[in-house]
């Protein structure tokens, strides 16, 4: 399956940069967390989970992106058994739990999060658990169409900051052209009306917009 080979040929560029110099790459006082271990021990905790994010889109994008932190969508009856994993497996990051939303976690005096064990609080992200790619027997990963609409749904966001409302057009644009031969847009406006009404019709017009070489809108 083409998604699948990209997927681990993206995997094989990511490992194959030597980790001293990903890390010189970061600022001095940021630990690389790596999602391979946070991926182990949720499976070993026997947790019901998502990975989600840039690393979790990865194999979709025709390139890889650099990022620090790591997103991953935990199912509700596993949620706190996942802090209890990570808090256990990292007592040096301090957790900061935003009610059914996000559970952070944060290292000493460094203001954004490097993992984020995210509820499925929201419609469309209770839809990501039935919409999933599996990336060999170890994790899985939004398919193709779910992947962009939770694009959509971070870009336009109203509490998000409009520089990472450019870095996920970007992503979105990147995804849709990589897989445009592949993608289901009667699926990808159906899911997206789980994020607003409307929001079928708003993702089609994205999705025509790549397709005629226009820049898309960020709202």
């Amino acid at each position: 399956m083409l998604t699948a080979r990209c997927y681990r040929l993206r995997e094989e560029m990511r490992r194959s940069l030597p980790r001293a110099m990903r890390d010189a790459m970061r600022p001095a006082r940021v630990t690389v967390y790596d999602p391979e271990a946070i991926v182990r021990l949720l499976n070993q905790g026997k947790v019901r989970f998502v990975l989600m994010g840039t690393h979790g889109i990865v194999g979709w994008r025709s390139e890889t992106r650099a990022t620090d932190d790591i997103d991953v969508l935990i199912a509700n009856r596993d949620h706190a058994k996942a802090v209890r994993i990570i808090r256990r497996a990292f007592p040096q990051l301090r957790a900061v739990d935003v009610p059914n939303v996000v559970t952070r976690f944060l290292e000493p005096g460094i203001k954004d999060p490097v993992i984020d064990l995210m509820r499925p609080s929201a419609e469309i992200y209770r839809a990501v658990f039935r919409h999933t790619h599996a990336v060999g027997t170890k994790y899985r990963i939004p398919d193709l169409e779910m992947a962009l609409v939770c694009k959509f749904a971070a870009m336009t966001s109203p509490t998000r900051t409009i520089k990472k409302k450019y870095l996920d057009a970007g992503d979105f644009t990147d995804i849709v052209e990589f897989n445009r031969e592949i993608l289901d847009i009667a699926k990808l406006q159906r899911l997206a009306e789980k994020v607003k009404p409307g929001a079928g019709m708003e993702i089609a017009k994205l999705v025509d917009d790549i397709d005629a070489g226009r820049i898309i809108q960020i709202r």
